[in-house]
């Protein structure tokens, strides 16, 4: 028999929305809350503030302690999480089903009542810096930040999301609050949940959390996308053993009809090892041990990027075997089983996030907060089975050539060349 699986939307007086999917067959719920704060809505002088405030508001509210917070759902056998992202802030927690109230609470608690106490901000300070160090330790995350940097040239898109150590030093409460203000809003707020759960109950409970929490004062803008062709950029690091090689081009946005066939060709060159990169780079020529591709949509874009690391005397040949393979389905050198393997691929990675009700939950949200439909499984599987080959080969001949990458690389210091 069919497990019966609804997803409803409604939008509350207030201009909060509220999504879920209903999953009577679990015997718990995931909860999240995207708020419209990230890199796009920094200035150069704050950039970092929407990864200050997330860490800032677990500190404390009027109502609660941060060990409060902490104990609120850990001690009922459920977590609390976050994360910044270039566009958006997402809040959530993972409970036992009639724990659904105690989670919407406490979650609202944190978007609308955070303390933010100087001592506090202070003391995160010291926190945050030191996680600024750690990431500039990792020459992988290190040199995908400068890709962004460089694909997105004094755009917020392009902005480190930790900041940089002169903007995090410098914030102040007022900046917090002043933040905090402008995008910390019920309208700008976006609740979904996936698992055992009635949606009106749903919505019932996060109208009483947000009855108090005000409306956007403004309209929000964001400045304009310029897609433009960045310079290769090269860095030398002391500690590095080895050349870590980053590639990446502009390409589709996540409302953009050809996404499906975008993540079709990430997935055919660089996901999994199955993948063209990781069967040649590392299985044929042993180049790597870490070698793959990404694609990460946006609102007003998206990002297609190829990473390895390998052996400085690897480094150009790595170059160019990565260029090989993205060259090679630009010109539709690929076989029809490839192509239905890749399929098969995606459309079991689907079918197996639908018995986790925390990706059920981020697939509700993220359809929510970029205003696409709520689509179906049935129907995003329906559309990634009618790509055809020349749908590919279009897709990388308009965004892959190699003159539209950015080349980005980071090596030992001792062997820097021109």
């Amino acid at each position: 028999m069919a497990r019966r699986i609804t997803t409803q939307s409604t939008i509350l007086d207030n201009g909060c929305r509220v999504v879920s999917e209903t999953m009577p067959h679990v015997r718990s719920i995931s909860l999240g809350v995207w708020v419209n704060a990230g890199s796009l809505t920094e200035q150069p002088h704050n950039c970092g503030i929407s990864h200050f405030l997330e860490h800032m508001v677990f500190k404390g509210t009027t109502h609660r302690s941060a060990r409060e917070i902490a104990l609120s759902l850990e001690q009922v056998g459920g977590n609390l999480n976050a994360q910044t992202g270039k566009e958006s802030t997402l809040y959530t927690a993972h409970a036992l089903d009639h724990h659904l109230p105690l989670a919407i609470d406490v979650v609202g608690d944190l978007l609308q009542n955070a303390s933010l106490l100087e001592n506090d901000i202070q003391l995160e300070k010291q926190v945050v810096l030191a996680e600024l160090s750690h990431a500039h330790e990792d020459p992988e995350e290190l040199l995908i930040d400068q890709l962004y940097a460089n694909l997105f040239p004094e755009h917020p898109l392009g902005y480190q999301i930790l900041g940089s150590r002169k903007s995090v030093s410098a914030f102040s409460r007022s900046d917090l609050c002043d933040y905090r203000n402008r995008y910390y809003t019920c309208d700008q707020a976006i609740f979904a949940a996936a698992g055992r759960l009635d949606h009106q109950f749903f919505v019932d409970e996060v109208s009483k959390t947000t009855a108090a929490w005000k409306r956007s004062p403004e309209k929000q803008t964001h400045p304009p996308l310029l897609a433009k062709v960045a310079p290769s950029h090269t860095r030398t690091e002391p500690s590095a053993q080895q050349t870590h090689i980053a590639l990446g081009a502009h390409t589709v946005s996540i409302g953009d009809d050809r996404r499906y066939a975008a993540a079709l060709l990430d997935v055919m060159i660089g996901g999994g090892m199955s993948s063209r990169l990781f069967q040649n780079i590392r299985e044929k020529y042993g180049f790597a041990y870490t070698v793959y591709s990404f694609y990460d949509p946006m609102a007003d874009g998206g990002v297609f990027a190829l990473y390895m690391a390998c052996a400085p005397r690897y480094e150009e040949k790595s170059v160019e075997l990565l260029f090989h393979e993205i060259g090679e389905v630009r010109q539709g050198n690929f076989t029809a089983e490839e192509l239905a393997q890749t399929k098969s691929q995606i459309k079991g990675s689907i079918l197996l996030s639908l018995e986790s009700s925390y990706r059920r939950m981020r697939r509700l949200g993220e359809q929510a907060f970029f205003d696409m439909p709520q689509q179906s499984v049935q129907e995003v599987i329906r559309q990634i089975e009618q790509i055809k080959k020349e749908d590919l080969v279009s897709l990388a001949q308009t965004f892959y050539d190699r003159s539209q990458f950015s080349v980005n690389l980071i090596m030992p210091k001792k062997l820097k060349k021109k």
